[in-house]
């Protein structure tokens, strides 16, 4: 079998194993991304589909937080046009929301009256500032001790499922709270004019600028473990495998299939346990829309408070036509399932989410539906609901690390906290092993 030596090899190339594999190449570390697909970027890359430039999964990208820092830190180009706060269809009416106090905003409209909006924020600031909720407790009962207001309820229902693919009733409460104090809450985002797969390949290119390498159609087949310690990676290369050996390895694949590969045997009864029991892939159903005209006329997009299944809808071609052919608009809706948890009906989520459409968008009918998705299983929209992750980025193999969306930190959500999980496990490496030169 052929061999090769790195420093770290990254297993995966989605936002994490891009973020870990561009700052671990900067730091001087020699870097191969393995990445089976025929493209890098996973949930969060692009590709184009009949003139259209369509994702994978993420369709809006954070700015100005740790994603932005990350490719200004190892010099990738961030070419992401920013977007302001989304509309919100409260009681058939919609309502501009402040980009300077979007909380307060959304409260003095959804509210019954002064009274009640400060109430409800009174204890949303005693819960930031003060103590936390439980974890025990779902936000939807949290907020229910506050007010019963379906236009208040329904507005953090499109928010929280927009956000995190849950119903409110299924989201701890506390993860809600940790989100605004601990991610800064309801920041920018954007849109890549160039499309996701642009600034995926941005990183990639960092580590093959800084002396590593990303090679797509390159399986991950087996970690390599003795004592209890991290050795290497086997990986298919198209003509057989290779042994690459290694001081480090990132796995950014679901934490399961790290552990098949790397084998049962090497890791604690109790991290087993966790992996199997704790971890739930959050599901979703995205529709894209194309249509001669905009639908919305909203840059930050709409959220609605009273339907069954569709929380948000954005045009990005409002903002960025090259995503687009020439005279077309593209509108993506994302909605979440009702449960959260299997078994799912995709025919019946399908059905509902275009009544909702059909009933919001009086020119839906002139539209042409260019994709439906439903991430599930083991490409969802996320690995694990939140609150309900591993608790860090370590394993029980040493200096064989776990990120992505299953590991990602109390409160982190989106690609940020897939994008921080790589940056969390890159600092630790850095302090465990050092660049063989």
């Amino acid at each position: 079998m052929k061999q090769e030596k790195y420093d770290v090899v990254v297993i995966g190339s989605g936002i994490g194993g891009l973020c870990a594999g561009a700052l671990s190449a900067h730091a001087g570390y020699k870097t191969l991304v393995a990445e089976r697909m025929p493209f890098v970027g996973g949930r969060s890359s692009s590709y184009e589909y009949k003139g259209y430039t369509l994702t994978t999964g993420a369709f809006s990208v954070e700015t100005g937080g740790v994603i932005e820092r990350i490719f200004n830190e190892v010099g990738a180009d961030f070419d992401v046009r920013d977007y302001p706060p989304p509309h919100y269809r409260i009681g058939g009416k919609d309502c501009e929301i402040d980009e300077g106090g979007q909380l307060t905003s959304l409260l003095s409209h959804a509210a019954r009256d002064g009274e009640e909006a400060k109430r409800v924020k009174k204890a949303m600031v005693r819960g930031f500032k003060w103590m936390e909720p439980s974890e025990k407790i779902s936000f939807r009962d949290w907020l229910l001790q506050h007010t019963d207001n379906e236009q208040i309820l329904g507005a953090f229902r499109s928010m929280i499922g927009g956000l995190t693919g849950l119903g409110i009733e299924e989201l701890p409460a506390r993860e809600y709270f940790r989100f605004v104090t601990r991610m800064g809450g309801f920041g920018r985002a954007g849109f890549p004019p160039k499309g996701n797969l642009y600034l995926m390949e941005s990183l990639a290119n960092v580590v093959k600028n800084k002396g590593g390498d990303v090679r797509t159609r390159c399986p991950a087949k087996r970690i390599l473990v003795e004592d209890y310690t991290v050795k290497g990676v086997v990986v298919g290369n198209g003509k057989g495998e290779m042994e690459i050996s290694a001081q480090a390895v990132i796995s950014d694949i679901h934490p399961k299939f790290t552990i098949e590969m790397a084998g049962n045997e090497n890791f604690d009864k109790g991290y087993l346990k966790e992996v199997k029991e704790k971890l739930m892939p959050v599901p979703l159903l995205e529709i894209v829309i194309v249509s001669d005209e905009p639908l919305i006329e909203y840059t930050g997009g709409l959220m609605f408070t009273d339907t069954r299944r569709l929380d948000v809808v954005m045009c990005p071609t409002l903002i960025c036509p090259e995503l687009a052919p020439k005279g077309k608009h593209m509108m993506y809706t994302s909605a979440t399932l009702d449960p959260a948890s299997p078994p799912w009906n995709f025919k019946k989520e399908i059905e509902l989410n275009l009544q909702d459409l059909r009933d919001n968008f009086p020119r839906f009918g002139d539209a042409e539906i260019l994709k439906v998705s439903c991430f599930s299983k083991d490409w969802p929209c996320y690995h694990s609901w939140n609150g309900y992750d591993l608790p860090n980025q370590k394993t029980p193999v040493e200096n064989l690390y776990q990120i992505g969306d299953a590991t990602k930190p109390s409160g982190w959500l989106g690609l940020p906290a897939s994008a921080e999980t790589g940056r969390l496990a890159v600092e630790d490496m850095k302090e465990r092993i050092s660049p063989a030169g």
